[in-house]
């Protein structure tokens, strides 16, 4: 008896250890352009899920993947929080954004305020009994973090790509430490040194295990220096590719998303600051 009771304990710890290391992993999914869901642990976040156009460009999220997320079906349930990039039709929709969180009062919104803005004007919102944190940072302007369901979360302003034409729009790089690992997601980021330059104090802090940037950081030295040097990351994904491959992407060598539903597992690092030459 003794035996076949050791023989229990033994199989019951071993499923409890492989589901405690499943649950541990950390793991990104493509949605579509800069569209990501990312699971670390305990933690469950969505980049830029929402938006309609792709310009003849880009990719879209999928029907399929849209439905699941609104009906919560797995592996889109139990969602913590979302961020907004930015305010461009290919990254926000203001009306599927509110119907989504009106639908999942326990989801958290973090957004540049002119994203909010945008939803302000729909009917419903002033209902809302979401968590929402509006950005609102200036060019150059100091990093503002804060915390919000065991994440650390810090945003940064950096101009949006076509720097300066584009100086009004808010775009944002946030980096958020979740629950096994800490991620980048950079938006429509500009590749000019200056602008990270600027918070090099902020980089310092933390190191970064994956970053998103878009793709077109990986044809110069001087982006996959931000990148690399600036940042302090541990590896990059490209997104916001166009669904004909850039000519010259291939032969980067970077790990980029194409595919809607196609996923990356999550290799992470000790959370320390990133170590100085």
């Amino acid at each position: 008896m003794n035996k076949l009771l050791v023989a229990i304990l033994l199989i019951a710890t071993s499923k409890l250890s492989l589901a405690h290391d499943k649950g541990s992993e950390s793991k990104v999914t493509y949605l579509g352009n800069e569209a990501l869901l990312i699971n670390s642990g305990e933690s469950k976040v969505l980049f830029d899920p929402f938006f309609h156009s792709h310009f003849n460009t880009y990719t879209l999220v999928p029907d399929g993947i849209r439905k699941k997320i609104f009906n919560k079906e797995k592996p889109f349930d139990a969602v913590d929080a979302i961020f907004v990039s930015h305010a461009h039709g290919d990254h926000f929709s203001e009306a599927d954004t509110l119907r989504y969180l009106q639908e999942n009062p326990e989801v958290a919104l973090i957004a540049p305020q002119q994203a909010i803005e945008m939803m302000q004007k729909l009917s419903g919102f002033s209902e809302l009994k979401n968590s929402i944190k509006s950005i609102d940072l200036a060019f150059k302007q100091k990093a503002k973090s804060f915390e919000l369901k065991g994440m650390t979360i810090e945003a940064v302003r950096i101009p949006h790509a076509g720097w300066p034409q584009r100086a009004d729009i808010q775009n944002m790089v946030y980096r958020v430490a979740l629950d096994k690992a800490t991620v980048m997601h950079m938006g429509d980021a500009d590749v000019d040194k200056s602008h990270y330059q600027a918070h090099q104090n902020h980089w310092d802090k933390q190191s970064t295990d994956v970053a998103f940037p878009p793709y077109w950081f990986f044809y110069s030295d001087e982006g996959n220096q931000i990148l690399e040097d600036i940042l302090g990351i541990k590896k990059s994904i490209g997104v916001h590719v166009p669904t004909v491959t850039p000519k010259g992407l291939n032969d980067t060598g970077k790990d980029f998303f194409t595919i809607p539903g196609e996923s990356r597992t999550i290799k992470t690092h000790a959370h320390d600051s990133k170590p100085k030459d």
